[in-house]
């Protein structure tokens, strides 16, 4: 497959599973209301990921993991990608239930592309290096002005709707606060 077919592909699986992403903190957020802490539901988004991939593995006959190099020779920064997670899973599960998901995947989208250009300018974190072009600078302007659009439509929506406010944190909000 040449270099196009295969980023047609990957755009398409992209797209997929961007729509997919999509919905996760809609279902992050009603179990988030259905129990006592933003953080237990977090615990339970994780452990029900774990628990599928680690069922995965076992029936692709890839567990234990093997490294291709000791664990203590690879970067210290490559143990945290889980834990990046948990930023992305906790305040998905906090905001989107305030704000919704267009303006909150509007911003992390637009945030996830910032760094990815940063990331691809100076081949950071093993990523090849590829200059912030002023084409790519281009799209990252546009995806900021898009993300200011969002809050000013949500912003209108919300002073002409006539809805009521937002409803007053409740407890599991104010522990979060804490």
């Amino acid at each position: 497959m040449s270099n196009f077919g295969i980023l047609t592909v990957a755009v398409l699986v992209g797209l997929a599973t961007g729509c997919l992403l999509a919905t996760q903190p809609s279902v992050n957020g009603q179990l988030g209301r259905s129990v006592a802490h933003p953080m237990q539901a977090s615990m339970i988004s994780f452990a029900s990921g774990a628990a599928i991939v680690f069922v995965i593995c076992l029936a692709m006959g890839r567990f234990p993991p093997e490294f291709v190099r000791p664990a203590g020779q690879l970067p210290w920064w490559i143990w945290f990608g889980g834990a990046i997670g948990v930023v992305m899973v906790t305040t998905s599960l906090i905001f989107v239930p305030r704000v919704g998901s267009l303006p909150w995947f509007a911003a992390v989208m637009t945030g996830q592309t910032v760094g990815a250009v940063i990331l691809d300018h100076y081949g950071w974190l093993g990523n090849p290096r590829a200059a912030a072009s002023p084409m790519r600078l281009l799209g990252t302007a546009l995806l900021i002005a898009g993300v200011l659009v969002i809050v000013a439509a949500q912003r209108q929506v919300d002073t002409t709707s006539g809805d009521p406010p937002p409803a007053e944190p409740t407890a599991s909000d104010q522990a979060t606060d804490r």
